[in-house]
């Protein structure tokens, strides 16, 4: 872990989150990702699970997103929840779409949010996925994403810079951004169904994102994947929690980790 690019912090209710202390030093932002405590889904350790889709009652989950969002002085209401296919779509958000759940909106078919809405939060879930976190601070707009090993070939980070330079203006030299806690290199082996996107995607660059780990396995770096992506995309200032799921599945959720049978944290931002 980055200790100068992030900082576990405990909030009310015992919610215990990962914030992007590098982009909230720039000051008019929150940004963060949830662990696994300070909930009350009592299926999985910590119960703060996000997650509509792995069995959880809906009460549980809408609890658990009040708390999740209360610990930044944020509400349902308020909020936005990307509805994943695992590509690149992004979206950008009003506040006006319509309130599902417990009053928060859903978007469907993307896995990218952007919004120049004050007080208004935007959240991808993840359990071993890559979060993208964006902000500009000149522009006064942020953006986040879900970058599986699917969207991470797509270039939904790239997808996101872009959205945020057509909705709002943003130049993407001013566009700072964090790449928060995944499964890391040390633990996505691969097989060919991975290479061989990441091979078309990255060109010549795939060689230096891939270790051999013998059996026609490779070991797969998606934080520098996705770092690659967005200098591409213009953005100079990426910051990498250097956290991985697996290994902390202690605190955080790990779809490999727990067998495909984990919950689901949320990477939250808004403008404050």
């Amino acid at each position: 872990m980055d200790e100068a690019a992030v900082s576990w912090q405990q909030h009310g209710n015992g919610v215990y989150a990962l914030h992007m202390a590098s982009l909230e030093r720039l000051g008019g932002v929150v940004a963060y990702f949830t662990g696994r405590s300070g909930g009350v889904s009592p299926r999985w350790q910590g119960g703060l699970n996000w997650s509509l889709s792995v069995g959880d009652r809906p009460e549980y989950v809408q609890e658990n997103r009040r708390r999740s969002l209360a610990a930044a002085g944020l509400s349902p209401d308020r909020a936005a929840v990307a509805g994943l296919v695992h590509g690149s779509r992004v979206v950008a958000v009003t506040g006006r779409e319509p309130a599902g759940a417990g009053g928060m909106r859903l978007v469907p078919d993307c896995d990218g949010l952007v919004t120049d809405v004050v007080g208004f939060a935007l959240v991808v879930t993840a359990a071993d996925c890559v979060p993208l976190f964006f902000y500009d601070p000149a522009a006064r707009a942020v953006g986040v994403a879900h970058a599986g090993w699917r969207g991470t070939v797509a270039g939904v980070g790239s997808a996101t810079v872009a959205a945020m330079v057509a909705h709002f203006g943003c130049c993407p030299e001013s566009i700072h951004a964090a790449i928060g806690p995944s499964i890391g290199p040390c633990c996505f082996e691969v097989g060919e169904q991975v290479i061989g996107p990441l091979r078309q995607y990255y060109g010549t660059d795939a060689d230096g994102l891939m270790k051999p780990a013998g059996h026609g396995k490779w070991m797969v770096d998606l934080w520098e994947a996705n770092l690659l992506d967005l200098k591409r995309a213009g953005v100079q200032d990426v910051s990498v929690a250097g956290e991985c799921t697996v290994c902390g599945v202690a605190r955080l959720f790990s779809h490999r980790a727990e067998s495909g049978q984990a919950g689901r944290g949320a990477a939250i931002i808004a403008l404050t």
